[in-house]
């Protein structure tokens, strides 16, 4: 997990960790067509929305090669309700089709999960 820090006078001050997600963006077809007739570049509007909730955008790329999704954009957020209210001003706009969601760890992360596993108790079912 990444930090945000805030630098008050010369010494650095630790923010609360920040949590990353990966949004697969599929517009409506008006929102489309308005991109591509206005040559709209989005990066704007979703650096303001991220910003706005106290995160930040990461990057934003269109995708080619599958049917599914127009857009992915990578974010910054302090908390999952800061991501939910992003999202649902998205939404509400009715500029987009579909919003897919992937909520991102760190390979740190992926290897304490899995420091962890050892000490859980699990019962799989049998047949």
């Amino acid at each position: 997990m990444r930090y945000a820090l805030i630098l008050i006078g010369k010494t650095p001050m630790k923010r609360k960790k920040m949590l990353t997600y990966c949004v697969q963006i599929k517009y409506t077809k008006d929102a489309l067509m308005a991109i591509i007739d206005e040559q709209q570049d989005r990066q704007a509007p979703a650096a303001a929305l991220c910003e706005s909730v106290g995160g930040k955008l990461v990057g934003m790329w269109g995708a080619m090669g599958q049917p599914d999704y127009h857009m992915f954009a990578v974010i910054e957020v302090p908390t999952d309700v800061a991501y939910m209210s992003a999202y649902m001003k998205l939404m509400k706009s009715g500029a987009f089709e579909s919003l897919k969601t992937i909520k991102c760890y760190s390979t740190a992360q992926v290897a304490e999960a899995a420091s962890a596993v050892a000490g859980i108790d699990y019962t799989p079912a049998t047949g």
